[in-house]
């Protein structure tokens, strides 16, 4: 780190593509006497050291020849750049002095975030525990900066590291209470165990302000998504990259919009060819962001993909458009990896079970209606599908995970029958 100079030695830059230092970082004024600060107070054996010591980390990982993972940029203005972290912001410049593609760093704005990700208003990690009454509350009162092992789980194969994001909540308590029935998929075994060993939430709030609106993810997929979305991205990946380099074994369940932030930070991870040696899975919750894609990403960057339920496949309006593409996903995902992931041996037997699926499935929510008409036959079917359709569109509606569309009837015929 050095202040910015008119002139400055060629000799301190690396040539292109070399590795060692590699870009010059320069910052001047009070953001150099705050880095220096934080150099100093890295060495320290204490919390505030372990943030300062991200820090130092996160400008450090400047120097690279590509961006990292957590970086954002600004429309229109090529040259500026962001890099986002649980507790703190980089926004710099990436600029060229000397005419070639050699370019330097220019720090122009440190900013510390701790206290908006404290205050619920920014997207950060929250470790969860479950009390008596039914009440998922934080275990800390500040959230987590990093990921890591908790008291009640050590992120080994045996005990892995449980993950929720949500999609549109009202707060961190609702959230933590939707995102506890979708990683229970419904089932009371696993809801118990859930609440003995707890769970993390990376609660990204709801507020759509503007926190991040002048900037996007690197190499996105586009501009969808709110604010805090968008800025959730860099820091997921960013969480999701530290992971994989404390070998932490990971379970990442998300829920509506939630999958979104998911599939863009798988995104952002294959862009940089990390390979995550299968230690980190996902399963999506009612996604209203493509299945396809995010199967074509979580394969990329080596996920754990050897089980079959990775998403559900309940009616939800937004995932029957945006997931499942009217049915259309499921049979694309399969014919991916017919095609690029089936050895010769086996595609005889994979061809069968596609031309199956094709034809007992059809091309609307596959999975939902077949499970229906083995039961109650095709018009009863088809009456349960369209109400469970239809129930699924109000509001709060798939706050609950469900197993299928008679189940959902189910419940909320049950519901009826409740006085008040």
């Amino acid at each position: 780190m050095g202040y910015l100079q008119a002139t400055q030695s060629a000799a301190a830059l690396k040539a292109w593509g070399q590795r060692g230092p590699g870009r010059s970082i320069f910052a001047s004024g009070h953001h150099r006497k705050l880095l220096d600060n934080f150099q100093q107070l890295s060495t320290q054996q204490s919390s505030e050291g372990y943030h300062a010591q991200s820090l130092v980390k996160a400008v450090n990982s400047l120097r690279g020849a590509v961006s990292p993972v957590n970086s954002m940029l600004k429309p229109k203005y090529p040259t500026r750049r962001l890099l986002v972290a649980g507790g703190f912001e980089i926004e710099y410049e990436l600029n060229s002095y000397y005419g070639d593609c050699q370019t330097d760093v220019e720090i122009v704005d440190i900013r510390l975030t701790t206290e908006d990700a404290t205050n619920r208003l920014r997207p950060a990690l929250w470790e969860m525990g479950y009390r008596q009454g039914g009440q998922w509350v934080p275990e800390d009162a500040r959230p987590r900066l990093t990921i890591s092992p908790t008291a009640k789980s050590s992120g080994t194969q045996q005990s892995p590291l449980r993950v929720g994001i949500n999609g549109h909540c009202e707060s961190l308590s609702h959230a933590a209470t939707v995102l506890s029935k979708q990683m229970s998929r419904g089932d009371e075994g696993k809801r118990a165990n859930l609440e003995r060993s707890g769970f993390q939430l990376f609660y990204v709030p709801s507020t759509n302000s503007a926190l991040a609106a002048e900037w996007i993810s690197i190499k996105s997929l586009g501009l969808g998504g709110t604010d805090e979305q968008r800025l959730a991205v860099g820091i997921l990946a960013q969480c999701m990259y530290e992971a994989h380099h404390k070998d932490l074994y990971i379970e990442w369940t998300a829920h509506k919009h939630g999958t979104w932030v998911l599939t863009e930070a798988m995104r952002q991870l294959a862009k940089r060819q990390v390979n995550l040696e299968e230690r980190q899975k996902i399963f999506l919750s009612d996604a209203s962001s493509s299945h396809v894609v995010a199967d074509q990403v979580r394969r990329a960057i080596n996920m754990d993909t050897k089980d079959n339920t990775w998403h559900n496949t309940a009616p939800g309006p937004a995932q029957v458009a945006g997931g499942l593409h009217f049915g259309v996903a499921p049979l694309l995902c399969l014919a991916g990896e017919l095609r690029h992931r089936t050895s010769k041996d086996d595609m005889l037997g994979k061809t069968g079970d596609l031309l199956w699926q094709s034809g007992t499935k059809g091309l609307f929510v596959t999975g939902a209606a077949t499970a229906l008409i083995s039961t109650a036959g095709i018009p009863g079917s088809l009456a349960i599908l369209g109400a469970s359709i239809l129930i699924a569109s109000l509001p709060g509606a798939r706050d609950s995970h469900y197993k299928n569309p008679g189940q959902q009837f189910g419940a909320w015929l049950n519901r009826l029958r409740k006085p008040g």
